[in-house]
């Protein structure tokens, strides 16, 4: 039951509270994103370059000595992070693979995909990780393959999961799609697995506007990527995404976001279900853009960082609960997650925060997407974190493009949240 029951499933079943996603403020002079990547005009001119075929290759041969530079065994860049997973899991053909019960909905697109079985194991809120208990059940069900992913920059506890999947022989991919500034043990998110998933989409703290890629992190996932290679198409020149990436430039600026964000058919800041696509390699414009913006991924990383660690005795004064890194690790943040303490405290001061950039989280447990709960192997599991996290969390934007105000009218929301 894959992308044909999910296209024939009710449009509100398959995208959640859509509704709740959505921007309803009116139009007002400022309005934040809730995400931004440091994405420049002259970074879209060499991506209009590769299109062109002008620069020989230089891009993509750039992007390879960074990814090198990462201590792989090998990658393979991809025409999306999705795409990546998708072809990790078809290269490792598990007979069941275990997926965060909360999460992107393009978890849900990769495994239907690569046509493979699941088990969805739930999350602890305090951590955006695995439940106590979660990965020794899904093991013990049969998973051979476990997907571990960083939601909005929060690292996993990556060595721990990595010890009882390694007792039991299965693989683990690091699904670092939201992991851009991550550090665990001194090593960057995406790094950790058997094979890894890193997304250089729109929003993400690297990006090319699109694209992204699998990392093989040791002789397993050599081999396995070697195969997924064979089962990647070739790439494309990409002259379709120059407009999307003009008018991300262009219309991601709070002067300008309320104009798209008050439009309700662009659907922004939506959990919407993507149909899988056949898997391609990086276009030539994707392999441009990001090879000019991987130079400001520090100093935006630094920002990110700095603005959450501004806001986090803020939050906690008003009770609102932020995810605890892991010891030995670092978060990126690519935003700031925080879980009020019931569904109604968040509908209360929701709408207020969006102006500002807060969004709600994910809308539901992924059991719930009807299309997908077929190949859920435990799809009438309770999940009470996944659904506490679909119930309660925010996020706030703490990217480059929040100013010194902004950060305070954040501050001001924060603080009306407790009364």
């Amino acid at each position: 039951m894959g992308p044909a029951a999910l296209e024939a499933a009710p449009r509100a079943r398959r995208h959640g509270a859509g509704a709740a996603h959505r921007a309803r403020h009116p139009v007002t002079w400022r309005v934040m994103p809730p995400v931004a990547s440091p994405l420049t005009a002259g970074a879209i001119a060499r991506g209009a370059g590769g299109v062109l075929g002008l620069d020989g290759g230089r891009a993509g041969r750039d992007v390879a000595a960074w990814l090198g530079g990462l201590g792989v065994r090998g990658a393979l860049r991809t025409d999306s992070g999705t795409g990546a997973l998708t072809l990790a899991l078809r290269a490792a053909a598990p007979a069941l693979v275990a997926l965060p019960a909360w999460g992107c909905y393009d978890l849900a697109t990769a495994a239907d995909g690569a046509d493979v079985a699941v088990w969805l194991y739930d999350l602890d809120p305090r951590t955006l990780g695995p439940a106590d208990g979660a990965i020794e059940a899904a093991l013990t069900a049969g998973a051979d393959v476990v997907v571990l992913a960083h939601f909005h920059g929060v690292p996993v506890d990556l060595p721990r999961a990595r010890r009882l999947a390694d007792a039991a022989g299965a693989l683990v991919v690091e699904d670092a799609a939201q992991g851009a500034g991550i550090s665990v043990a001194g090593r960057a998110a995406g790094t950790h697995g058997s094979l890894g998933v890193l997304s250089f989409g729109r929003g993400k703290g690297v990006t090319g506007g699109r694209g992204g890629a699998l990392l093989a992190g040791d002789a397993r996932g050599l081999e396995l990527l070697v195969r997924a290679r064979g089962m990647c198409g070739p790439p494309a020149r990409g002259a379709g995404e120059l407009p999307a990436l003009v008018a991300q430039w262009l219309l991601a600026r709070p002067s300008l976001y309320a104009l798209p964000a008050a439009l309700p058919w662009l659907r922004l800041g939506e959990t919407v279900y993507h149909p899988p696509v056949p898997p391609r390699a990086q276009s030539a414009c994707s392999s441009g853009v990001l090879a000019a913006t991987l130079p400001l991924a520090t100093g935006e990383t630094a920002r990110r960082r700095a603005q959450a660690e501004a806001l986090l005795p803020d939050l906690a004064r008003a009770g609102l609960g932020v995810p605890v890194p892991p010891a030995g690790s670092e978060p990126g943040w690519l935003r700031l997650p925080a879980c009020f303490a019931s569904m109604a405290a968040r509908a209360r001061h929701l709408e207020a925060g969006r102006p500002l950039g807060v969004l709600p989280g994910y809308p539901m447990p992924l059991a719930e997407l009807d299309g997908f709960r077929p190949r859920v192997r435990n799809a009438g599991g309770e999940f009470p974190g996944a659904r506490a996290l679909a119930e309660r969390l925010v996020t706030l934007p703490v990217h480059g493009r929040v100013g010194p105000r902004d950060l305070e009218r954040l501050r001001h929301w924060i603080a009306t949240t407790a009364s």
